[in-house]
C-alpha cells in the first residue's frame, strides 16, 4: 500500500479490513488481527504481580500500572493524572463536553462508548446480556455482574 493510501485511510473513515469472526471493520489490518484475539481467547501476556492475563502487550502494561501506581499521563488542563492515553483522551472530552457517541433510538449523546451502552440498555432495549446464575438478574458488563456476585452472594456474605 502506498504511503499516500495508508495516509489517506486516516481521514477517509474507510474500513477495508473485516472479522472473520463477528465482522467488525477495521481501518488497519494489525487493529483486525489484536481484536480477533478476543474471539481465540488467547491470553498470552501475564502479570508478575498477580497472574492475570491480557490478550494486548499494551494492556497488560496499563495494568501494571495499577500495582505500580504510575500514572504517566498528565491532563493540560486540570493536571489530573491517568494511567493510560486513553482515559486522559476520554476524560478531556469533560472539558470540552464533546460527546461523540449519538443515540440511535433518540437524541441522547454520550462522552463515553460505556455509558452509550447503559443509555440504551436502561431506556430502550432493556436487554442485559450477562446474568447471575444464583438470582437470575441481568447486567449490562461482565465486571457489573462479578461485583454483583462478590456482594450478595459470596460465602463471606452468607452467614
Amino acid at each position: 500500500m502506498s504511503h499516500l493510501r495508508y495516509h489517506m485511510l486516516t481521514h477517509s473513515g474507510e474500513k477495508p479490513h473485516a472479522c472473520p469472526q463477528c465482522s467488525k471493520r477495521f481501518t488497519w489490518e494489525n487493529s483486525m488481527r489484536r481484536h480477533f484475539l478476543i474471539h481465540t481467547g488467547e491470553k498470552k501476556y501475564v502479570c508478575g504481580a498477580c497472574g492475570k492475563r491480557f490478550t494486548r502487550k499494551d494492556d497488560l502494561h496499563r495494568h501494571e500500572r495499577s500495582h505500580t501506581g504510575e500514572k504517566p499521563y498528565r491532563c493540560p488542563d486540570c493536571e489530573r493524572d491517568f494511567t493510560s492515553s486513553s482515559d486522559l483522551k476520554i476524560h478531556q472530552r469533560s472539558h470540552t463536553r464533546q460527546r461523540p457517541y449519538r443515540c440511535p433510538h433518540c437524541e441522547h449523546r454520550a462522552s463515553r462508548l460505556n455509558h452509550l451502552k447503559w443509555h440504551i440498555a436502561y431506556r430502550h432495549t432493556k436487554v442485559f446480556p450477562h446474568n447471575c446464575a444464583f438470582c437470575k438478574k441481568g447486567f449490562l458488563f461482565p465486571y457489573l455482574l462479578k461485583k454483583h456476585i462478590e456482594r450478595h452472594h459470596s460465602m463471606t456474605h452468607a452467614s
